[in-house]
């Protein structure tokens, strides 16, 4: 049973960690810039207060040198200070209302001083000086106004240092979830990618070492699941390649066996027919000693035919061009497979005489074996494949068709003459699905231990390397057509005929 795909993505957890982090810094900037802001309207109003109680205190220095010395121009400085006190007051203070509390008491304070030296609200020409007898009334309103001005200005200085001290306290703050949220997000991110790709490695090391298994890692993202799939994918191509070249190794190996036996059998079958020959020239005598003789002498012919083309097929050999008489070829084949053939299989050659083919001998057959030996393995315990070779001045043209396959080098075989050679069958067919896929490696629909899936792709290597081309009809309970295309070359001096 299918494991089920995860739903969850790690690019859309890497994108929320993101989000999330921006988020936070916006967040912090934001209430930053708050702070700031705030800081800046602080300062503004500590600036103020100051102004204003330096102005306060110019006018009460006057204040005093006036009723020292009776001098009346320190009395129109004095009224000149306060002025400016007013001034301060009205642009910069009134603009701090929200910041700066209880103005209304500066407000008094200022009416109240201005009362005490006989000055009217508003009034800002310079008057006569007022009168001695009123120096404490004056004194004791600018001691008040003074008194309340420096303790505004401690309140300011005081929210400053509180503004400025939890504004460090909000920046290391910021600095600790900012620096905690990115840890969880890179605890997160090791969790979903290092682990498993730890996991991975530690696997393929194993792999290397050939320990070849399935990688399994738990995770629940879609990335880390289809990485998984793809390494189990190649790791089942792996493992089907190595049975692949074992049986590839068995193969070689027989094929050395094969060529010793051969050798072994041929002197016995050698020694066999030399002496049924002397046995056919001493008896003339027609009757039945002569024809089983006949027969032992057809029969050791044919063993002998059957050992010589189980020689070449084991011998492997460079690729050499060579005309090749096709039927002869054909007839060799299908008596190498006859073992393979059930009794109801009827198998017809209509191929005629005198076609030849311009190609690797070796590697024709090999393409003709493997062609032959899927047919027949299509076919149930009875059915019928036709054979069939003709030379052809030109490649046919073909539609369209779901139910076609075009493999090879197609553009080539359109140039001049070619040989066709056919082997149809009525078995099963090939589902439309899966006949695009029947020339990959390993990709085979029988059942396990029953084929590697390598066959067709030789066959399609073999008549790529000879420059010819695939054409593959094929229909579910229809049977198959596979159409060889050779080009006909003229042989070079090197080529010689078989």
């Amino acid at each position: 049973m299918a494991s089920p795909q995860p739903v969850s993505s790690l690019r859309r957890k890497i994108t929320l960690g993101y989000v999330a982090i921006s988020v936070l810094i916006m967040v912090l900037s934001a209430l930053a810039f708050f702070e700031l802001h705030q800081m800046e309207t602080r300062i503004r109003a500590v600036s103020a207060i100051t102004d204003f109680l330096n102005a306060i205190l110019e006018m009460r220095r006057y204040e005093k040198n006036y009723f020292l010395y009776n001098n009346n121009s320190d009395w129109q400085a004095n009224y000149h200070w306060l002025v400016q006190a007013e001034q301060i007051f009205q642009k910069q203070m009134l603009n701090l209302a929200v910041v700066v509390p209880n103005q209304h008491m500066l407000k008094q304070g200022l009416e109240h001083y201005r009362q005490a030296i006989g000055r009217q609200s508003g009034s800002w020409e310079i008057a006569n000086a007022p009168l001695l007898e009123q120096e404490d009334k004056v004194r004791q309103e600018g001691k008040e106004l003074v008194t309340t001005a420096e303790e505004m200005a401690r309140t300011e200085k005081k929210h400053l240092f509180d503004a400025l001290e939890r504004h460090k306290k909000f920046f290391l703050v910021g600095i600790a979830v900012l620096a905690l949220i990115v840890l969880a997000v890179g605890h997160i991110l090791t969790k979903a990618v290092t682990a498993p790709l730890e996991n991975m490695e530690h696997t393929l090391r194993r792999i290397a070492q050939g320990e070849i298994d399935h990688i399994h890692i738990h995770s629940q993202d879609m990335e880390i699941y289809s990485l998984t799939q793809a390494f189990n994918r190649m790791i089942m191509e792996l493992r089907a390649q190595q049975k692949h070249m074992v049986r590839s190794e068995k193969l070689a190996s027989l094929g050395t066996m094969l060529s010793g036996v051969a050798h072994e059998i041929n002197n016995p079958l050698s020694n066999i027919a030399t002496s049924c020959q002397i046995l056919l020239e001493e008896s003339v005598e027609e009757g039945f000693h002569r024809e089983l003789l006949t027969q032992i002498d057809s029969q050791t012919l044919r063993a002998r035919d059957i050992v010589r083309s189980l020689l070449d097929f084991a011998r492997d050999r460079p690729f050499h061009h060579q005309a090749i008489p096709l039927r002869p070829l054909l007839e060799e084949t299908l008596l190498l497979l006859r073992a393979q053939r059930s009794p109801g299989v009827t198998v017809t050659l209509e191929t005629v005489e005198g076609v030849v083919v311009k190609a690797d001998r070796q590697r024709l057959q090999q393409v003709l074996l493997n062609l032959v030996k899927n047919s027949l393995d299509a076919l149930s315990s009875d059915g019928e494949i036709i054979i069939s070779g003709h030379a052809l001045e030109g490649l046919p043209n073909f539609a369209p068709d779901p139910h076609r396959l075009v493999a090879g080098n197609i553009d080539k075989c359109r140039v001049g003459s070619v040989v066709e050679i056919q082997i149809q069958d009525n078995g099963m067919g090939i589902d439309p699905l899966l006949l695009p896929r029947i020339l990959d490696p390993f990709f085979t629909t029988k059942e396990t231990g029953q084929g590697f899936g390598l066959g067709l792709f030789v066959v399609h290597e073999i008549i790529d390397e000879h420059g010819g081309c695939l054409i593959i009809d094929s229909q579910p309970g229809m049977g198959s057509t596979f159409r060889l295309y050779l080009p006909d070359p003229p042989l070079s001096l090197e080529e010689t005929p078989l």
